[in-house]
């Protein structure tokens, strides 16, 4: 029978973080094709440029400098956990193989967490705010034209019916 100490509990735990790591690096990512990281060191992160994407245009004349608008849009950071409970028994009798494939899943759990955010934000796109007040997917968002004063309505979603469906050009 073995022994529950500070060596064999690190045993364990370098043992577990090997298995986390090798599921992790085994789940196929594709958040980042359709969205962008910021890193974030607050309890929320304030956007205040969204919106504020000026076109290329020929230089004639000065130099035009196009300032931020101003929306409020933010999002809270949220903290996420998993945590697998390992049986005293399964530590004094070295059974630890048996929770193998349960931390390799959980690795790979954690590496598909992105994705489940990402398209379950895509898909509530169509009833869920963005930075200009109105849902993500609509058909009048206000953009600034051009000559940067006239203000046009622009959709991203024909607004049709039924449900909806996303082709991503990646």
């Amino acid at each position: 029978m073995g022994e529950i100490n500070a060596a064999s509990l690190s045993a364990a735990n370098i043992g577990f973080s090997l298995l986390f790591q090798q599921g992790l690096r085994q789940a196929v990512s594709q958040w980042a094709v359709i969205a962008t990281s910021f890193p974030s060191s607050t309890f929320k992160q304030v956007y205040p440029w969204l919106g504020d994407f000026p076109g290329m245009k020929k230089w004639v004349g000065p130099r035009q400098v196009n300032a931020l608008k101003t929306y409020n849009y933010e999002l809270a950071n949220d903290d996420w956990e998993d945590t697998i409970a390992v049986s005293r028994n399964a530590i004094l009798d070295d059974q630890l193989g048996a929770y193998t494939p349960r931390f390799a899943a959980l690795g790979q759990a954690a590496g598909a967490a992105k994705d489940q955010l990402v398209f379950a934000a895509l898909k509530a796109g169509f009833s869920t705010n963005c930075y200009d007040g109105q849902f993500f997917f609509d058909t009048d968002h206000p953009v600034l034209a051009e000559d940067g004063s006239t203000v046009l309505s622009v959709a991203n979603t024909d607004g049709g019916s039924g449900e909806p469906w996303f082709l991503f050009d990646s």
